[in-house]
């Protein structure tokens, strides 16, 4: 609206000016106006043009971060609203789409992200920045990385998340042999590089097929220089001395920063798979030659497709069923009889259609052979995973084009990969937790007093530490017994966590019969109210002591301390301020709570 009234006011000055004056200063007036319009339509050219070569230019940025496989998310600078999220961003921060709009998942807010990014702002970049992300009543610790950018005239960051994977620990070893059973049960030849290329892991079916041979088992080159050949096949001799067509998929392994570490290899044989597949190409050549040698191998390749227990099935550039075996057609729900004739569009689900038709261009059209996964339910309910391999032909009686589809039923394969990811998925969670107790452990305690330490500081907010230790727990062990013991400290956790009420507090073991609660927006007046719902709790749950000395069941002293993070403390002082009202609390006769706040003398 105000390129165009700066053009009409343009105009319309030309127009009036010979009006106003004499001839001459007419003529001289309406140069002057004639230079105003053009001045005027040269502004708005250019503003249209910036306007379409930024739209332009965000269209490619779009299409760019929404096919990268990492997470990718675009964040207004000044206040962290959300712009937009790539698919990856959203499955893993769990961001949601309305329409063309994105919001952050529970836990994420636009300023909790805007306080993240704000200590980052002087710069134009940044990379690997560790923060610990609450989603929901769940935690994922990530790294980000981002760079500063114009979006729709506002200066906004583009961010890039990335999981780190979290290192093992001595509560884990035994999640660590289940991992290893895991990997004894597979099939497949599994062994692991570090980055010299020695051999730092095998599994069972790797020692067994590579007996006394193993170096000719190993992959030659570089392990970190893979990136182009992924996948690589070698034939070889089986123990029984029968040629065998190993494919083994070679993936780098990477540490929590990133840094490559070495590689995982797994190889499995398909010799029977890879014959197959030749035998059904040269047929299908052979078919060339005249219609008796096609009749002949028709006949040959009907004899093929009813021997093999792997699905199998042929069409044309149209989708239409030319040739299939009984698994094939029972994957579909027809019988091959019923599905010959039959076109993909009728007896296929559309969105599964979808993906199938995006696989048959490559094969038809740039004459390539490509390999998918596929997740079926077959009629009778159960779930089958297949690893489908599609390679084109030519009909010789009519030289249309068509697809070969061979399937081979990966399921184990999966459910075996799935309990590897399941194992992993189960060594991070006991990372943050307790072996014994089942809450939060010393590294959890700490990781998440930082995190509140610098929050607090930011919004200048009270968080409240209780350290809690259990009265005479020595004599406990001495006379009951460490079993017991073990017993009792589960209890005591129990009645702790049942206190925790709100997300944001944690209650961890911070040592032996040390437990430590952290209270975040918390004075210390809400920290004594939570002191004594852990005596009345405990009182309540009556565990027995005869040795105490206190009382005849098991007590608890509690030292409470609040601070407001000031950028000159450190949250040492709380805690020493917490151990200190602990120290008094025992000293003033144990089964007790004392209190201490900054302005008391420490």
């Amino acid at each position: 609206m105000q390129k165009v009234n700066m053009m009409a006011f343009a105009i319309v000055a030309c127009t009036a000016l010979p009006v106003w004056g004499e001839a001459e200063e007419g003529l001289n007036m309406s140069v002057i106006g004639m230079t105003f319009l053009l001045v005027a339509v040269l502004t708005s050219l250019a503003a249209w043009i910036v306007h379409h070569l930024g739209s332009l230019a965000f269209r490619r940025l779009h299409a760019t971060i929404s096919r990268l496989p990492i997470a990718a998310a675009i964040v207004r600078s000044k206040d962290g609203e959300l712009f937009y999220a790539n698919a990856s961003c959203r499955e893993l921060l769990g961001v949601s789409k309305v329409e063309n709009r994105f919001y952050y998942p529970e836990g994420i807010g636009a300023r909790m992200m805007a306080d993240v990014l704000r200590p980052l702002q002087p710069g134009t970049g940044f990379e690997n920045v560790e923060e610990t992300l609450q989603l929901g009543n769940s935690t994922i610790r990530v790294l980000i990385s981002g760079q500063l950018l114009s979006y729709r005239w506002q200066s906004a960051w583009l961010l890039f998340f990335v999981a780190p994977t979290s290192q093992a620990n001595p509560y884990v070893q035994i999640e660590q042999r289940v991992f290893q059973r895991v990997l004894n049960s597979l099939s497949e030849l599994v062994y692991f590089q570090d980055k010299a290329g020695n051999i730092i892991g095998t599994n069972t079916a790797f020692d067994r097929f590579w007996r006394g041979r193993r170096e000719e088992g190993l992959i030659q080159g570089d392990p970190t220089g893979i990136g182009e050949t992924p996948v690589i096949h070698t034939w070889t001799t089986a123990p029984d001395g029968a040629s065998r067509l190993l494919e083994t998929n070679k993936t780098v392994m990477t540490d929590e920063d990133g840094l490559i570490i070495g590689t995982l290899s797994i190889s499995h044989d398909v010799t029977d798979w890879h014959e197959m597949q030749e035998s059904l190409k040269q047929e299908i050549e052979k078919r060339e030659v005249t219609e008796q040698i096609l009749a002949q191998r028709n006949t040959l390749l009907n004899s093929i497709l009813n021997a093999s227990q792997d699905p199998i099935g042929l069409y044309n550039e149209h989708g239409v069923y030319v040739g299939c075996n009984e698994p094939f057609a029972k994957v579909l729900g027809f019988s091959a009889k019923e599905l010959i004739g039959k076109t993909a569009r009728n007896v296929i689900d559309p969105e599964m259609l979808q993906e199938f038709y995006q696989t048959d261009i490559k094969v038809l059209r740039d004459g390539l052979t490509v390999k998918t996964d596929a997740y079926v339910i077959l009629e009778t309910g159960e779930p089958v995973w297949y690893e489908i391999v599609k390679s084109p032909y030519r009909d010789p009686t009519d030289g249309s084009a068509g697809v070969l589809l061979i399937a081979r039923d990966v399921t184990e394969r999966k459910q075996a990969e799935q309990q590897l990811a399941d194992a992993i998925m189960e060594l991070q969670e006991l990372s943050f937790v307790d072996s014994l107790t089942k809450v939060a452990n010393r590294r959890s305690f700490d990781e998440q007093l930082r995190k509140l330490w610098h929050s607090h500081m930011r919004e200048q907010q009270p968080l409240t530490l209780i350290l809690c230790d259990i009265d005479s727990f020595k004599a406990y062990n001495d006379n009951y017994g460490h079993q017991q013991g073990d017993h009792a400290l589960q209890e005591v956790a129990q009645v702790f966590d049942s206190v925790i009420r709100r997300e944001t507090d944690e209650v961890a073991r911070y040592g032996g019969e040390e437990f430590a609660f952290l209270l975040p927006n918390t004075p210390l007046a809400g920290g004594q109210t939570v002191a004594g719902k852990i005596h009345n709790k405990l009182a309540e749950k009556a565990i027995p002591h005869g040795f105490s000395g206190i009382s005849d069941m098991l007590t608890v002293s509690l030292g409470v301390a609040t601070m407001t993070p000031m950028p000159n403390q450190d949250y040492g002082e709380l805690i020493a301020m917490a151990d200190k009202a602990l120290y008094k609390a025992k000293a003033d006769g144990r089964n007790t709570t004392r209190l201490m706040a900054e302005s008391d003398e420490f």
